[in-house]
């Protein structure tokens, strides 16, 4: 099976994700948009109208004119190839021949669609809001903000260990990921999240140490 793969930029609705941390992903049975836990778009042949050529601020790029209702009408993945070389690439895929479509796959996408964009569980993304909100509101109830700050320690923990876990337990990324989500999709950004949080916890630790903060 053919496939063509491009890391690039991608603009989504009123989402930017920079480069390198959006993914355009083409096989003969469908063209994918992935923006990491952002999110991941998904499109048959038949959803899509036009790809015309897009200039943006992030570069040039493709923009997809397709007829997904629950999708932003602006899909647009931006990179450093030429418009022509992106569609020569996708069409040596197969995706534009018609007569090449898989039903089953087919419906494989228009049940990916209808999962949403977000690649976590409705149940998943409630337990990382909480896990990540209530240690803030214990310390905050307990002694206010100074103490909330002192608390963000546990939150960034519990945002570094559901990272790790999503990266390397199968068993953990089963629990929390819809159906047909792949980690390759999300590496980049999880990697991006672990780096942030990490700086995050090490600055607020050394305030919280700090002399003045006392």
């Amino acid at each position: 099976m053919n496939e063509f793969s491009l890391s690039g930029g991608a603009y989504i609705g009123n989402t930017k994700a920079s480069k390198p941390f959006a993914t355009l992903k083409v096989t003969s049975e469908v063209l994918q948009i992935s923006v990491g836990f952002i999110g991941q778009y998904y499109f048959n042949a038949g959803n899509i109208i036009e790809i015309e050529s897009a200039s943006t601020l992030g570069g040039h790029g493709i923009r997809i004119i397709h007829n997904v209702p629950s999708y932003p009408k602006n899909v647009t993945f931006t990179t450093g190839t030429p418009y022509y070389n992106v569609i020569e690439n996708i069409k040596a895929t197969g995706f534009f021949d018609k007569t090449a479509q898989n039903q089953i796959q087919a419906y494989q996408v228009e049940k990916m669609q209808k999962q949403g964009r977000i690649p976590f569980k409705t149940t998943a993304l409630i337990v990382f809001i909480l896990g990540w909100n209530i240690p803030l509101f214990a310390g905050f109830i307990k002694g206010g903000i100074n103490f909330a700050a002192s608390y963000s320690i546990v939150s960034f923990l519990f945002v570094f260990l559901s990272a790790v876990l999503i990266l390397f337990s199968p068993p953990f990324r089963t629990l929390v990921l819809k159906e047909g989500r792949e980690i390759n999709d999300m590496k980049k950004s999880l990697y991006f999240l672990l780096l942030i949080v990490t700086i995050g916890g090490i600055m607020f630790n050394v305030i919280n140490r700090a002399p003045f903060n006392k």
